[in-house]
This record gives structure tokens, C-alpha cells and sequence, in this order.
């Protein structure tokens, strides 16, 4: 690591100057100051705004409502396992029990459906950042 002698930042050493200011480890001016400086405000800037509008609305709402409905399934399921298992303790369990399978079933198939919204939602998300990493590059590529 060096220290710039003009503006006092510390640089590493591959760097034969200051990415602050742009002047050498000897402390001179680089030799076209203004084309750093324009070059050091670009890099700087963050205009990302591309005016990227997402197209994966209507996908990313039935995802949310697949893993809704999995989770009510999977609440409901849950209570009549319950009342299967209570129910059994009550009785001789022969008729209780007939609503343990379903319910199970139930519970595994509600999970599925929470998978199946989640995984949807990932990969809406994953397109639609891959939309808005093409407009940045777009709009970087034709400045």
C-alpha cells in the first residue's frame, strides 16, 4: 500500500496512481487531468435508471397465490390430523384413523404447492433481473 502525497488516500500497489485523484506515487499531476476527473465521475455516478418496467406481474401474483393455497391446505390438513389423533384416543380408533392418510396426504401435497409458488417466484425474479441487467447494459453500451 502507498499513500498519495497530494490528497493523502491509501492506494495498492498495483496501482501506478491515486484512483482518488488520479495524480502519481510521486505525487505528480496525472497527464491528462481532466480525462481522469471525467472518467472518475462516471465510474461514480449511479444512473441505473433505465426505465425497466417489469412484465412478470400477472406470474409473480399466481405464484403467491399457489403458496397460499398450499399453506391452507397445509393448515387444514394439519387440523384434521388432529382431530384424527384425538378422535382415536376417544374411541376404539378404527374409524378416527381413516382420516390420518388423507390428511397426511394433504399435508405433503400442501407442501408441494408452497414449493411449486416458491420455485415459480424465484424464477420470475431471476428473469426479471435479467431484464434489468440487459437495459443497464443497453443503455451503457449506446452512451
Amino acid at each position: 500500500m502507498w499513500k498519495c502525497k497530494k490528497c493523502g488516500e491509501e492506494n495498492e500497489d498495483s496501482f501506478d496512481s491515486c484512483w482518488s485523484c488520479g495524480a502519481g506515487q510521486d505525487g505528480s499531476q496525472p497527464v491528462n487531468a481532466n480525462e481522469f476527473k471525467s472518467a472518475k465521475e462516471d465510474a461514480t455516478k449511479s444512473d441505473y435508471s433505465t426505465g425497466y418496467t417489469t412484465t412478470y406481474g400477472t406470474a409473480r401474483m399466481i405464484a403467491q397465490f399457489v403458496s397460499f393455497v398450499g399453506w391452507v391446505v397445509v393448515t387444514i390438513s394439519v387440523l384434521i390430523l388432529i382431530v384424527s389423533l384425538v378422535k382415536s384416543t376417544e374411541s376404539n380408533g378404527s374409524f378416527a384413523l381413516m382420516g390420518l392418510f388423507p390428511s397426511l396426504a394433504g399435508v405433503i401435497s400442501g407442501l408441494l404447492l408452497v414449493m411449486a409458488g416458491q420455485m415459480t417466484r424465484a424464477t420470475v425474479d431471476t428473469a426479471d433481473n435479467t431484464g434489468q441487467m440487459l437495459a443497464v447494459m443497453k443503455k451503457r453500451k449506446w452512451k
